[in-house]
């Protein structure tokens, strides 16, 4: 009897844990569910659909010339796409759940059609912790989401521009500390050069 005993125990405690793995696993595939495809559509200039020909003089992209190194005019209509990068509390040491989706970044930034284009990485906090200190976490994580991308996926870094926004721009005005405004936005900046 006491055999069977060991045997269930063991029998349990395995469940147990590869029932806690794969809940684990399933969460962390499904933390942002977005494909590297789903990103590619996003950052291309008109969302990939083909260019129609045109004998029309074609007119100068208002924003051309500005600085692609600081931070980019809010009016600025640019393909871009938010992404929920995970890193740990108060640290722009990236979570597991963080390198899933950069992952899938990494993988888009490679693909034929974007790679001779220039991206900014725009780090963005919510209203917790004063102005100053948001401002110099957000650019601790787009160097660190620009450092990951040119480290694991050879992106070069002069297509990468980290730029940290703080709280400044918050993606849900109504609610300042909502988890939605803690984003990495990556903004095509090709049509600026």
């Amino acid at each position: 009897m006491r055999i069977i005993s060991n045997v269930l125990d063991r029998l349990l405690t395995a469940g147990v844990a590869l029932a806690l793995l794969s809940g684990l696993f399933s969460s962390a595939v499904s933390a942002q569910n977005v494909t590297s495809e789903d990103i590619i559509r996003a950052l291309l200039p008109n969302g990939g659909a083909a260019k129609v020909r045109s004998f029309r003089k074609a007119e100068p992209h208002p924003l051309r010339g500005i600085s692609i190194e600081g931070q980019l005019p809010p009016e600025a209509d640019l393909p871009r796409i938010n992404l929920t990068v995970n890193f740990e509390f108060d640290s722009a040491s990236l979570t597991n759940d963080g390198i899933l989706t950069l992952q899938a970044l990494g993988q888009a930034l490679r693909d034929p059609r974007l790679r001779n284009m220039r991206f900014q990485i725009a780090g963005h906090t919510d209203l917790r912790g004063t102005a100053a200190y948001n401002l110099d976490l957000s650019n601790r994580r787009a160097f660190m989401v620009a450092e990951f991308l040119a480290a694991f996926y050879s992106i070069p870094r002069e297509r990468l521009v980290p730029v940290g926004y703080g709280e400044s721009r918050p993606v849900d005005p109504a609610n300042p500390e909502s988890g939605r405004n803690r984003r990495v936005e990556i903004i095509n900046v090709q049509p600026l050069s």
